[in-house]
């Protein structure tokens, strides 16, 4: 069974710049999550509320709507959590609610005070629903025969509880999808699992920072320091390689080489968490680029993405005040 992935930037990228001495950079980079808990959540339960559903079926695939598995999602979501060490304690509890409420009802506010006090949460995730919908697909690439795949969309629904609060202070139920080969083993048990699996991981980086390996460019040739800086570079001495860029943009009065210094410069305080500076260097790069030249166009399209990147860092900054601002 193969999962397909999306182009990656790099791609574009290179698609984009075109040039010799251009080479690819990748590297894990700390992203904010989508949501921010106030320093105070310091313990949190996961709680089962979805409905239970019969054991999916090894041997039949369904073509439509099914229900994915509260449990699998509630282990996956609890265990991503507690791996993450955001939260000083997680603790997960398949609650006898689930019986009780009908799918997608709230929580009432005497049942979150009790889980809170039995469990000794902060905040309570309730796990309501995980929807599935499944169809036939037909992938194209050029120059290929076309492949039929199974497209899934998968839509879990997570509320977030806080004790004496009536409605949730929090409600996740964004859409993702996959896509699968479409052979004759698939069946209703791998996707249910999967899709459960893959929903847990997914929420556990809208509710915590999480790391993310991400692509970059940067440009090694054209000067004997380029080729210095880029060799520390690969050997993770991004303090030397910063100097060896910097003081080659300060020597240079002009031209492609001061631009792709700059450039270079950009990458290394990105890399560094130095955002603000990044965004300066990215800036030069693109003043002393020529007009409609490959290093114009990579400074351009690299500053859309440190602007991006900047504003996350802010957001990033207050979810890390928890650990004193340290991201490692």
């Amino acid at each position: 069974m193969k999962k397909y992935k999306w182009i990656g930037m790099l791609l574009v990228a290179t698609v984009l710049v075109s040039c010799g001495g251009l080479q690819p950079f990748a590297f894990d980079q700390l992203c904010p999550a989508e949501v921010t808990f106030p320093e105070q959540v310091r313990t949190v339960a996961v709680v089962n509320h979805a409905p239970s559903i019969p054991s999916p079926k090894k041997t039949l695939l369904t073509l439509g709507r099914l229900d994915g598995d509260g449990k699998v999602l509630a282990e996956g979501l609890a265990g991503g959590l507690a791996d993450s060490r955001y939260f000083n304690q997680v603790i997960i509890s398949d609650s006898v609610l689930t019986q009780e409420q009908s799918t997608g009802e709230l929580l009432s506010q005497s049942a979150v005070d009790s889980l809170s006090q039995v469990l000794g949460a902060d905040m309570i995730f309730s796990i309501d629903h995980i929807q599935l919908l499944t169809e036939k697909k037909e992938i194209y690439y050029p120059g290929f025969v076309p492949m039929t795949a199974l497209s899934l969309k998968i839509r879990p629904v997570v509320r977030a509880y806080i004790p004496s609060r009536l409605m949730p202070v929090v409600t996740l139920n964004k859409v993702d999808s996959l896509l699968w080969d479409l052979s004759p083993s698939l069946s209703d048990y791998d996707v249910v699992n999967d899709a459960s699996t893959h929903a847990a991981y997914t929420l556990v980086n809208q509710l915590v920072p999480h790391w993310k390996n991400v692509e970059r460019i940067y440009f090694d040739g054209g000067n004997p320091d380029m080729r210095d800086a880029a060799v520390s570079l690969r050997e993770g001495d991004w303090e030397e390689a910063g100097r060896i860029w910097k003081n080659l943009y300060d020597s240079v009065k002009k031209g492609k080489l001061k631009s792709r210094a700059a450039f270079n410069m950009a990458l290394a305080c990105e890399v560094q968490g130095q955002m603000q500076e990044a965004v300066s260097w990215i800036e030069k790069a693109q003043k002393s680029a020529s007009p409609g030249s490959s290093e114009e166009r990579a400074a351009t399209f690299y500053s859309t993405i440190l602007k991006e990147q900047a504003k996350d860092y802010q957001l990033l900054n207050l979810q890390m005040g928890r650990f004193s601002h340290k991201f490692n």
